[in-house]
């Protein structure tokens, strides 16, 4: 299990690392910036809240936040830091302990994505996103094989798309959103709504 999450963990940084080096400038001669990053960069402050379907037929509760700190080579590729926390719900039965276990246990996720704004200017922006994330189990079932499998530490990918709606010229927008997560054990689909206060260069007076 411990090199499975290794193997996870290199894939998961080799992704990043390629994300940067494909997107990041080259050229430092460059007239005009091909990106722009940072705390003075930041463009979105926003949170939400889901539900998700997860392995072993468990259901979830989510909620969490995100910030927009910029983009990447053009304002339709951003990069955005999120945080959250999942609460799942398990029944399962262990045939060898001939006993059927019942509670939650939680996932603290925090982890970077890039997003594709189909359409930066107008009202209505589809968007798909592609990121890595660290899982932080945590679980009490009072038995040894599911407080293992629920209390690590865990690397993982996701994948999603959605639609972000906003009247022009305004900072407030909402958003709901499929994602595709994938990480060892709580592999999940996940629905999700929220909202966002637009700041910096994603604001239009």
């Amino acid at each position: 299990m411990f090199l499975t999450d290794m193997r996870r963990g290199q894939l998961a940084w080799l992704a990043v690392v390629y994300t940067l080096f494909v997107t990041f400038p080259l050229d430092s001669g460059a007239q005009e910036p091909m990106s722009n990053l940072g705390l003075p960069a930041i463009a979105a402050v926003g949170f939400h809240g889901g539900f998700a379907r997860l392995e072993r037929s468990s259901d979830g509760q989510e909620g969490g936040m995100f910030i927009d700190f910029g983009w990447l080579r053009g304002r339709s590729v951003r990069l955005q830091a999120e945080i959250a926390m999942l609460r799942g719900t398990l029944t399962e039965t262990l045939v060898l302990e001939d006993s059927t276990f019942r509670g939650d246990y939680y996932d603290m996720t925090t982890g970077v994505s890039a997003i594709w704004l189909l359409n930066l200017e107008g009202p209505v922006s589809p968007y798909a996103l592609a990121g890595v994330a660290v899982h932080s189990l945590s679980s009490s079932f009072g038995n040894s094989v599911l407080d293992q499998r629920y209390n690590a530490n865990r690397f993982g990918s996701q994948i999603g798309a959605g639609v972000r709606l906003r009247a022009r010229s305004a900072r407030p927008a909402i958003f709901a959103e499929v994602r595709r997560v994938l990480s060892e054990h709580v592999n999940r689909t996940e629905v999700r709504f929220g909202g966002a206060v637009l700041l910096g260069d994603l604001y239009r007076r």
